[in-house]
């Protein structure tokens, strides 16, 4: 149980759990929840030091190799994000070549003063 305990608090180990809640978050489209997820990483590193001790060698590749799949993920989300607003875009303009010319009307208000 001690070294559970030791576990957790671990801020190496924490940032590998958050790469894969992070990964979860993007692979279920849970946008507004990054936002927070992204601070708290912040916050972590910020408490680092500049160099990480050996033993944590092991949380820090694995939050790389994480946080590699949440880029790739990202990117992905972003391409299809990219067409769909393009297939809007072209109906848009497409339904807009079916509706009926706009008559100008008569000004109500005489613009003279």
């Amino acid at each position: 149980m001690a070294s559970d305990r030791g576990r957790l608090s671990d801020p190496y180990e924490r940032l590998a759990e958050l790469a894969e809640v992070e990964l979860g978050l993007v692979q279920d489209g849970r946008w507004d929840e990054l936002a927070s997820l992204a601070a708290e990483r912040e916050a972590l590193i910020e408490g680092l030091p500049q160099v990480p001790p050996a033993p944590a060698l092991e949380s820090l590749e694995r939050a790389a190799a994480l946080q590699q799949r949440v880029s790739a993920e990202l990117a992905r989300s972003i391409a299809l994000a990219r067409e769909g607003l393009k297939r809007l875009d072209a109906g848009r303009r497409a339904a807009h070549g079916y509706a009926p010319p706009v008559a100008q009307r008569p000004r109500l208000v005489d613009s003279a003063g």
